[in-house]
């Protein structure tokens, strides 16, 4: 295929990677494999610190920021206490090796992301529980009426199960949870950004 004229203006003004462009994509991918040692549990933070410490000791500090971008970009408001409490030391282990790191403000942000999935996860729980109450009542009193026609057939009637996918199913519950999810998304991607500008400068 012929590129066109514009195409290979373009291909001609990218040229050859630079000896510095290319010593940092190489090293970049060890750290992508690095993470995902971490990531798996296969590297434990003080692992982590250690492989950093040598990648900066051997003159690649520039590491450390991209491994707190790469483990902050791993951070999700649906992720379980386990998980943010290792990225989180993961970031903080690599602060601990810059020459102008700035650790407890880093340390009070990312704390505050804890808070905002806590808030989101309490305020879920308590509205399916409020939720799900007022589906019991209903499905209790049908049950109640369907009784004795299953027990003339031999069924039983698993209330627990038709509450929880009554509940799950519900208008109340999804309006709900689309408002809620709109509402911590945004707060939770804010201060996401917050900390990626602030490990940016």
């Amino acid at each position: 295929m012929e590129l066109s004229p514009l195409a290979k203006e373009k291909l001609a003004s990218i040229g050859e990677l630079s000896a510095e462009e290319k010593t940092r994509l190489k090293y970049s991918e060890q750290l992508t494999s690095l993470l995902a040692e971490y990531f798996t549990n296969e590297l434990s933070p003080d692992d982590l610190w250690k492989e950093l410490k040598r990648h900066k000791d051997e003159g690649r500090g520039f590491l450390l920021k991209d491994a707190q971008l790469k483990i902050l970009d791993a951070i999700k408001l649906s992720s379980s206490d386990m998980d943010i409490d290792k990225l989180r030391r993961g970031i903080l282990a690599a602060e601990t090796l810059k020459d102008n790191g700035d650790y407890s403000s880093l340390e009070h942000d990312l704390r505050s992301i804890d808070g905002i999935r806590q808030q989101y996860k309490e305020e879920r729980d308590k509205a399916y529980e409020k939720i799900k109450a007022d589906v019991d009542r209903q499905v209790r009193l049908a049950a109640q009426q369907l009784a004795g026609q299953a027990a003339a057939k031999g069924a039983t009637i698993d209330v627990q199960s038709s509450v929880e996918a009554n509940a799950k199913a519900s208008p109340e519950w999804k309006r709900f949870i689309s408002r809620h999810e709109s509402t911590y998304g945004q707060k939770f991607g804010e201060q996401i950004a917050r900390i990626r500008e602030m490990l940016s400068a």
